[in-house]
């Protein structure tokens, strides 16, 4: 069994081409144009192996491989192909084409397996495409979470809602369609972009996922009053100071709350921003990375900030408005989604059979994988992004690392599809 990394290049650089800002970087938005060319390509792709192709009611695209049980569990393995606007062309793209490699070298070997297969093919997992907490939107429809309140209230660049981009894009979204019942998928498998620098400051091509972190996001909005530089210090009502204190406040807080938990404003927008007025608006974004479930069980963050925003309008005299930015339905943060530890066993053994070096990443951004851990054993491999750039035209994976990482990923398939 081995990776054509010939084919894999040319799957890789054709996808690339499917891009409406050509020349500078990957720009490939759910329910585009180039969204269809891509999903056209990977389909003809797989239909060239035998797989029967489909789409659910959530324009996800699908190719199975029969197994010996056709009514067991099955094995699902796959990414998404969208992009962020001027992206590169291995965040999510990678992981789909080494599902569809791992698909043809059964196919070409005449490897029985027991469970059935699944590729799956995603065109909504960038949450930039519709605004923040509502990306991963295929892997939400599989399992039941996607609402159709979000469908027909957050919007694209181009003004549209989720559920007018999908009719243009000519699908009538049918969210119970999309919907797998508990216990259908035994193992869903995801090999990503690192999106980081661990493995390329390393010099390891893969990196095993034991958990991702929980996230949480919040937005805060300070209304003070606009004055000119001159008005006195004790009347002012500074909604910039009132955002300092917060950014100390939210630092000291996940400090406090001890090592399992990280946080930071990472954002400021102050109005009118000019020295020569005091600001009288100014909204501050907060991220959150949780590592423990337990934490997330037994700490409220969001009550905990509204408590530092209450006692510094008492300070400053400064109103407030806090916004949650969660998933609809999600909590905020989300808790830390566990990988099915048995895999990651196997791996670290098939690392050693190939002789590749492999470390463990417990850290990272948003994935389908993290949505799944709690509806299926799910695991994630990391291939290495050059320099940690990821989401921009500069982003690159050296393809023989990426070969390695198909090749661990295909050697796990191997052994839990008997």
């Amino acid at each position: 069994m081995k990776v054509n990394l010939d084919r894999v290049i040319k799957d890789i650089e054709t996808l690339a081409n499917f891009s409406s800002t050509p020349g500078n970087g990957v720009t490939r938005s759910s329910y585009s144009h180039e969204d269809k060319l891509a999903k056209d390509y990977i389909r003809n792709e797989m239909e060239k192996i035998g797989l029967k192709v489909w789409e659910d009611g959530f324009s996800t695209l699908f190719g199975r491989r029969e197994g010996k049980n056709p009514n067991a569990p099955i094995i699902m393995i796959g990414s998404h192909y969208d992009s962020v606007v001027n992206g590169g062309p291995f965040d999510g793209v990678a992981g789909t084409i080494a599902a569809l490699e791992i698909m043809r070298i059964f196919h070409e070997n005449n490897i029985e397996n027991t469970f059935p297969i699944e590729m799956i093919a995603m065109n909504a997992e960038e949450g930039e495409t519709f605004g923040p907490s509502t990306g991963v939107s295929n892997s939400r429809a599989m399992i039941g979470t996607l609402t159709e309140k979000e469908l027909d209230t957050v919007k694209n660049r181009f003004g549209q809602t989720k559920r007018e981009a999908m009719k243009e894009y000519g699908l009538n979204p049918d969210l119970e369609s999309a919907k797998r019942e508990k216990g259908s998928i035994r193992n869903f498998i995801e090999l990503h972009i690192e999106q980081g620098p661990v493995l390329d400051n390393k010099g390891i091509a893969v990196g095993l996922v034991e958990y991702l972190p929980g996230i949480g996001r919040f937005k805060v909005k300070f209304y003070g009053t606009l004055e000119d530089s001159t008005a006195p210090m004790e009347s002012r009502k500074d909604a910039l100071v009132a955002a300092s204190k917060f950014v100390l406040a939210v630092n000291k807080m996940v400090k406090d709350l001890g090592p399992s938990i990280t946080g930071h404003v990472g954002c400021l927008e102050i109005t009118p921003n000019s020295n020569q007025f005091v600001p009288d608006y100014a909204q501050a974004t907060v991220e959150i990375r949780t590592f423990d479930k337990k934490l997330v069980e037994n700490i409220n963050v969001s009550e905990l900030l509204r408590k530092e925003l209450e006692a510094i309008k008492e300070e400053t005299k400064v109103d407030f408005e806090m916004i949650e930015m969660a998933r609809i339905g999600y909590s905020n943060p989300t808790p830390p989604s566990v990988m099915l530890q048995e895999n990651v066993e196997l791996m670290k053994n098939i690392c050693k059979e190939l002789g590749y070096e492999y470390t463990i990443i417990n850290n990272g951004t948003g994935h389908d994988s993290m949505i799944m851990a709690d509806f299926a054993p799910t695991n994630m491999i990391y291939v290495p992004s050059k320099d940690g750039i990821s989401h921009h035209p500069d982003e690159w994976t050296d393809y023989e690392d990426l070969k390695k990482g198909i090749e661990v990923m295909l050697h796990l398939v191997h052994k839990i599809c008997k």
